[in-house]
């Protein structure tokens, strides 16, 4: 009764089905199917008895791992309480009322939010028939601009030249590139960042790090960017990385081999996943995710959805035009992709 006007017609964020444990197989959130390494764990735990004092509130142990490990300066990196706050600390940095943001159509839906919380007009740049992205729609746009690569929940990345090329062509504007699922096969503009100073690569450990618990986000770009942004995150939420995360993070750093190894599990689970949806008739997009987009042709994707349910499999649809034939599918183990498989050749009476 107490809210302000103002924010009464403010959307929210609709997750997908939060089920943990009762035989559940979590297909619909994109997390990992793998556990923290068991450096992770052992890390956490070392934190607990330093609760009583506050965190780092410059996360350097962490920058500074983040730095190393992407060959990049401790100043040119920021860490905050996940990809999600990075984003909108920019959104606050770099657009207003007076300077909108492009981005697609169909992307990363809390994109949306945040500009309404804040504000901020959009510019909502249809993708193309086939779901891709034509960069020459953001040349020259004049605007903040920002894109997941590859884009949610279509899976589809651009190259980096195109990429390049859009920075190039707004040198006066922000380009915030959303690499929250580069791991899985795409190509990182982070080479870029050196050539152009606009340009932001936003990070998480929830994808391919297997935090999502954690909530732990990071950005790179230039040394005046990420001073820009560490300005908001200064007068807005200085101590939003707990120390137990800043812990976590430095320790999956020193065990990146075991995340890229499952990476690499997950790619070739995607790659199971897309050849066994295309023999069941579904048509599927060339993901670089760690999902697919499947439009079902035996019934209808709502229907699929709910029927995977009662199986207890949870996959995600959107009743949105455009996507509503389609079913984002999060890539698990072998196993798990197995028995959806099985359940899917049971819904259609081929079993």
């Amino acid at each position: 009764m107490f809210l302000l006007d103002k924010h009464r017609g403010l959307p929210a964020y609709v997750p997908g089905d939060h089920e943990e444990g009762g035989g559940f197989i979590r297909l619909n959130t994109n997390e990992s199917p793998y556990p923290p390494s068991p450096g992770v764990a052992a890390a956490v735990e070392r934190e607990i008895g330093k609760l009583n004092y506050y965190n780092d509130p410059d996360c350097t142990a962490l920058r500074e791992a983040l730095a190393r490990r992407y060959g990049v300066a401790p100043s040119q990196v920021i860490a905050a309480n996940g990809s999600d706050e990075i984003l909108y600390f920019a959104f606050m940095a770099f657009s207003d009322g007076e300077h909108p943001i492009a981005l697609p159509d169909i992307t990363y839906g809390y994109y949306d939010l945040f500009a309404a919380s804040l504000g901020i007009p959009l510019e909502k740049i249809p993708l193309k028939a086939d779901f891709t992205l034509d960069y020459r729609d953001y040349c020259g746009v004049g605007k903040t601009i920002v894109f997941p690569n590859p884009n949610a929940p279509t899976g589809y990345a651009i190259p980096l030249e195109q990429i390049a090329e859009i920075a190039r062509t707004n040198p006066d504007n922000v380009v915030i590139i959303d690499e929250a699922y580069v791991d899985f096969g795409a190509e990182s503009a982070l080479s870029l960042i050196g050539q152009h100073e606009n340009l932001l690569i936003v990070r998480t450990f929830s994808k391919s790090r297997s935090m999502a618990g954690a909530r732990i986000g990071f950005a790179m770009g230039s040394e005046a960017l990420i001073s820009d942004l560490e300005t908001i995150r200064n007068s807005v939420n200085l101590y939003s990385v707990s120390r137990m995360a800043q812990a976590a993070g430095v320790a999956a750093i020193r065990e990146d081999d075991y995340y890229m190894a499952n990476c690499r599990r997950i790619i070739e689970a995607r790659e199971f996943t897309t050849r066994m949806l295309r023999d069941q008739g579904f048509e599927v997009l060339d993901s670089l995710g760690n999902f697919v987009f499947a439009k079902p042709s035996a019934m209808s994707a709502a229907a699929l959805k709910f029927q995977l349910r009662e199986r207890g499999i949870l996959v995600r649809h959107w009743d949105k035009d455009r996507i509503r034939d389609y079913l984002r599918i999060t890539i698990g183990t072998m196993q798990e992709m197995q028995a959806l498989d099985a359940a899917i050749e049971m819904i259609f009476g081929r079993a």
